[in-house]
């Protein structure tokens, strides 16, 4: 029992593991798996950038070249003469497409060898440390069930006035102990053995690797820059390019004319856009766009009033609107004003903005098809009433005649004139659902009452439509 005592003290001091040897290893190993993944994905980033950099400029001069090239064979005649691109400008374009498109095809072939001589060595580099790790692993597991056998042992150990089933039981824990040492011994030495030559080669690639890496970005930058400069030799361009104060000046000179152009037009100059700032939240805007959908007969008025409830602030982004109901119904009760109508007197005229679009249009979607034919509902001058027909009309002349069944109530004293400053009406332009408590809902067209409003249209007032008093947005409605 006494050598058996001896031998346990001599695995407690000899600690199994516990060397820091070991553990500068593991730590190279980890090390080493973490640059070639880093090398690895930094690499594929590098790659597609190159991919979208080739496309994205031969995309560009693949639109100039549509842009600038005329079109030819069209039929129709327009008010305005198309003003023909200068032939020097059509040159330099189809010569710069030529210039991408041989460009392109070379630099992918320089692109491919990023992924032969950098992304797959590393990529087979790091194949060969994973199998290491279920080493590691099994490494750790040993180190644990040993850890655990001592722990036990020396927990028997210390018990005094032992038993001796608690001596036989001392004496499973030991030799449990010395097994699990001997376990971890040779797992620990494996990994001593193995792990060092793998991670000297893994780290030993990466120079190589870097070289690489800088010689493929020499070939890509000395390739493009003997497209671009041979272009600009060819078609008379500074090369190196000027300043980049003058660039900015020569297209500033440039871009006026066109810009004044652009904004001379009339749909333009007095649409939305010209009083809204540059700067516009996107995401209302998108919000905006889907809430609003208007009807294919309301259409034009929307656009010939919409611009005049706009100021110079930006808009409030409605909420999710309701769909719209084939009629708007009449008010019930109370007093307000006609509804306000809309002159859409110059339908059927095309204005120079519309001109095109006008060859996409049916006759079904006119706006003279859309509205409701006379004797739809009527009956013909061959066509007997029916007994529905029949029994309805009975039943709206007795209800035209109260008196036969009741005695008529007294007639209201007359309302008093007010003194004071006339009633506010405004129109609603677009429909609106309540999207709290206290809001006030209308439809489009809708003639509202102000009650309480502030200074400023981009607020919430207080109104009134069909008896119902309640907050609605300011913007959303016009001047009646």
């Amino acid at each position: 029992m006494q050598s058996m005592q001896r031998q346990f003290g001599k695995l407690m001091r000899k600690a199994p593991g516990d060397n820091a040897k070991v553990s500068v290893v593991l730590n190279d190993y980890e090390d080493a798996d973490k640059v070639l993944a880093k090398l690895i994905e930094n690499a594929k980033s590098w790659h597609e950038s190159w991919v979208a950099l080739t496309n994205s400029q031969l995309g560009i001069v693949t639109e100039y070249e549509g842009l600038y090239d005329p079109i030819e064979g069209t039929g129709r005649t327009n008010a305005r003469t198309a003003a023909t691109t200068p032939e020097l400008q059509l040159n330099r374009t189809f010569a710069l497409k030529a210039a991408y498109t041989d460009f392109r095809t070379d630099l992918f072939e320089e692109i491919g060898q990023i992924e032969s001589n950098i992304i797959k060595p590393a990529s087979d580099a790091r194949d060969c440390l994973a199998p290491l790790r279920k080493t590691i692993k099994k490494r750790e597991n040993r180190r644990l069930d040993y850890d655990k056998a001592q722990e036990k042992a020396v927990k028997l150990q210390r018990k005094p006035g032992k038993s001796p089933k608690e001596e036989a039981a001392l004496a499973k824990a030991e030799e449990e102990v010395a097994r699990a040492a001997d376990e971890f011994q040779v797992v620990d030495d494996h990994v001593r053995e193995t792990l060092p030559p793998i991670v000297n080669a893994a780290f030993s690639m990466v120079p190589p690797l870097v070289a690489a890496i800088v010689l493929i970005q020499n070939r890509l930058l000395g390739l493009y820059y003997t497209v671009l400069h041979g272009y600009c030799e060819a078609h008379n361009f500074q090369s190196p390019p000027p300043p980049m104060e003058d660039v900015i000046a020569a297209w500033q000179a440039n871009f006026g004319p066109a810009r004044r152009d652009v904004e001379s037009i009339s749909c333009v100059a007095h649409g939305r856009a010209a009083r809204q700032p540059m700067h516009v939240n996107v995401e209302a805007q998108i919000n905006e766009a889907n809430a609003r959908k208007p009807s294919n007969s309301s259409m034009s008025s929307f656009r010939r009033t919409s611009s005049m409830g706009v100021t110079n602030g930006e808009e409030q982004p409605p909420g999710p609107m309701p769909p719209r109901p084939n009629r708007i119904p009449s008010a019930p009760i109370g007093t307000p004003g006609p509804r306000p109508t809309f002159n859409n007197t110059n339908l059927g005229v095309p204005t120079e903005f519309t001109t095109a679009s006008g060859y996409g249009q049916s006759p079904g979607t006119s706006p003279r098809s859309l509205a409701p034919r006379s004797d739809y509902f009527g009956p013909g001058p061959n066509r007997p009433p029916s007994a529905a027909s029949t029994a309805a009309s009975s039943v709206s002349t007795a209800s035209a005649n109260p008196a036969a069944f009741k005695k008529k109530p007294p007639p209201p004293p007359p309302k008093r004139i007010n003194s004071g400053k006339p009633d506010e009406f405004v129109v609603a332009l677009y429909a609106f659902a309540g999207q709290s408590a206290g809001d006030l809902s209308f439809q489009e067209g809708d003639r509202i009452k102000v009650v309480k409003k502030t200074g400023t249209d981009q607020d919430w007032w207080v109104g009134e439509v069909r008896g119902v008093k309640g907050n609605f947005p300011a913007n959303y409605c016009r001047a009646a």
